[in-house]
Order: C-alpha cells, then sequence, then structure tokens
C-alpha cells in the first residue's frame, strides 16, 4: 500500500526501544493545549501501522475513521458516556470492522467474535505507535454502537470497535 505523505513537514522520528515503549503505553486521557495540530503524516504512520494487525484468515476487517471536527468529536462525547476528553483530544482514530469481510469465511463466529478480535488488535498498534512518536492516546470502549454508528454514517456491516484519543500529553503527564 502506497500512503501518500498529506504535509510538507518532514517528522523526525526517534523509535524506542519495544519493551520502553510497552513499559511508557498508558491511558493518555489529558493533552497539551498548546500542541493542538498533529501532522498528517503522523496520524497517517498510526494508521498504516494499524494496517500491519493480524486477522482472522487475512480478512483485513480493520477501517480508521479521522476525526478532527469539533463539532463530531462533541456528539461522540455524549455517545460515549459524556467522557469529557473525547471531546477535548485533538485527534480521534474510531477503529471499526467491516464484518461483512469476516462472515462470508467464518459465519457468526466471524462477526460477533473474529472481526472484533482483529479491530483490538489494530488499536493496540495504534496505541503503541502513539507511545513510540511521542503521542499520548487513550482507547475508549464504553459507548453506545448504534449512537456511534449513526453519527459516523456507518454502513450496516460495519461496526465500531472503538474510539482512540489521540494527542501531545499535558506536561504534567511526561
Amino acid at each position: 500500500m502506497r500512503i501518500r505523505a498529506l504535509t510538507t513537514i518532514r517528522m523526525i522520528s526517534i523509535a524506542m526501544d519495544f519493551d520502553e515503549v510497552v513499559k511508557r503505553r498508558k491511558m493518555i486521557r489529558e493533552y497539551d493545549s498548546d500542541r493542538q495540530q498533529i501532522p498528517d503524516d503522523l496520524i497517517t504512520k498510526l494508521i498504516k501501522n494499524a494496517h500491519t494487525a493480524p486477522s482472522a484468515g487475512h480478512t483485513q476487517v480493520q477501517e480508521f475513521i479521522i476525526v478532527k471536527d469539533a463539532s463530531i468529536k462533541r456528539k461522540l462525547r455524549k455517545a460515549a458516556v459524556n467522557q469529557e476528553y473525547v471531546e477535548r483530544a485533538p485527534v480521534l482514530i474510531v477503529v471499526c470492522s467491516n464484518t461483512s469481510r469476516s462472515v462470508g469465511r467464518y459465519g457468526s463466529r466471524g462477526r460477533e467474535f473474529y472481526s472484533i478480535i482483529d479491530g483490538a488488535f489494530a488499536s493496540m498498534l495504534i496505541l503503541l505507535s502513539a507511545v513510540n512518536e511521542g503521542l499520548g492516546a487513550c482507547f475508549v470502549g464504553a459507548f453506545q454502537d448504534n449512537k456511534v454508528s449513526e453519527i459516523l454514517e456507518l454502513p450496516k456491516d460495519v461496526r465500531p470497535i472503538g474510539i482512540i484519543c489521540i494527542g501531545y500529553p499535558a506536561d504534567s503527564l511526561l
């Protein structure tokens, strides 16, 4: 897959040791208000890494919706049992699973189990990649599926798995 750079900003990546990335990974719910802009090429890198996640039968059910719009974040906050950091995060990545890709191969187990696990694998890669890039991230799993689907106008077979809040961590969390 070829990813086109969405910005001219060159990112210098200082990759951490994997054990260090795992050790530093934690849920970050407070973000630096002075650093609200996350370069598009950095978001693209997170998504590109998530696309390498394993999937049952290589069905590749993972789909990602990037949300920056304040009004959509406000609606998603309400759907996510009013968790305020959903609205405050500079960027949301909504991880979805297109269950039509796994149900054909695995039936109801593909829809009810494999597609969820595959979305979870992709989510973990986003969370770990965020740490490696100096970003803070928080996985939100408490939300009303039908409301999130309605807000994002998801097709019937596309199921939201989680909302990942992304931003630069507040200084107090470093």
